[in-house]
C-alpha cells in the first residue's frame, strides 16, 4: 500500500461523503505502506516503509470491513453471492493489478456496491514485478474508464495519481535498480448520485525507522 492512497481515499470520502457500510476489498489490516517522499528526501531506501497505530481507514469509519482471500474471504469475482448491493462505500487498493480478469472483477463490484455509493479503485500503471501471488497488468486512465464504464458505473473522476520519477532516488529493495512509480485511480458511483461533502478527517500518525524521515514527518503533521 501507499501513503499515498491513504491521502486519496481520504480525500475523495471528504468529497463525497462516506456511505456506509464501508469495505476495503483486497486490503489488510497492517499492510505494509510506502511514503516514496521519505526516501527522497533521506537518500534511506528503508525510510518509505512507514507504520501506523491502527488500520489504514479507522480514521474515516472504525468499523469498516476487510475482506481477503488470504482471510478466507470470498475473491472479489464472488462476491454478489454475499454481498448483493450490500455496500454504500467501497476501496480497492492495489488489487487490479493481480487479478486474472478486471472485467468480471468490475461487473462483480457493480453488483455488490448499493445505488448512490461511492467505489474508489487504484492500481498501477509503472511498478516493479509485485506477484502476490500473481502479477498481470498495469493500467492507464483510459483503461479504468473503459473497464467502468464497461461495468456500467458512472465515472466521478479518473486520472493519474502518484508519480516518483525513476532520478528521485527510489531503488528496487531487491535488485537496487532504479524505480519508477506512476499510479492511476478512478472515483466510481452506481446510479443517481449525489456528492455529500464532509468535514476533514484527520490521517493517521506515520513512523519510520528512520530519525530524519521522522523529523520530516513531525514537520508536515
Amino acid at each position: 500500500m501507499f501513503w499515498d492512497d491513504i491521502r486519496l481515499v481520504t480525500e475523495q470520502i471528504e468529497k463525497y461523503g462516506l456511505r456506509r457500510p464501508f469495505v476495503d476489498l483486497g486490503g489488510m489490516d497492517r499492510p505494509c505502506i510506502a511514503d516514496y517522499d521519505l526516501t527522497s528526501a533521506t537518500g534511506d531506501q528503508y525510510a518509505r516503509y512507514v507504520t501506523i497505530p491502527q488500520r489504514p481507514f479507522d480514521h474515516i469509519d472504525p468499523d469498516y470491513l476487510v475482506l481477503n482471500p488470504d482471510k478466507g474471504d470470498p475473491f472479489i469475482e464472488d462476491l454478489p453471492y454475499h454481498y448483493q448491493n450490500h455496500f454504500g462505500t467501497a476501496v480497492c487498493l492495489n488489487v487490479l493489478e493481480h487479478v486474472l480478469n478486471p472485467f468480471r472483477v468490475f461487473a462483480a463490484l457493480y453488483q455488490i456496491m448499493q445505488p448512490d455509493s461511492l467505489l474508489i479503485v487504484e492500481t498501477v500503471f509503472s511498478f516493479p514485478y509485485h506477484p502476490s501471488p500473481q502479477d498481470y497488468w498495469r493500467f492507464s486512465p483510459d483503461c479504468l474508464q473503459h473497464l467502468a464504464e464497461q461495468a456500467r458505473f458512472q465515472v466521478l473522476e479518473c486520472n493519474w495519481r502518484m508519480t516518483v520519477a525513476a532520478d528521485k532516488g527510489i531503488r528496487n529493495i531487491t535488485n537496487n535498480e532504479p524505480q519508477e512509480i506512476r499510479s492511476v485511480y478512478c472515483t466510481l458511483t452506481k446510479g443517481t448520485f449525489t456528492a455529500k461533502p464532509t468535514d476533514q478527517y484527520k490521517l493517521p500518525q506515520r513512523c519510520s525507522s528512520n530519525g530524519a524521515a521522522n523529523l520530516i514527518i513531525q514537520r508536515d503533521h
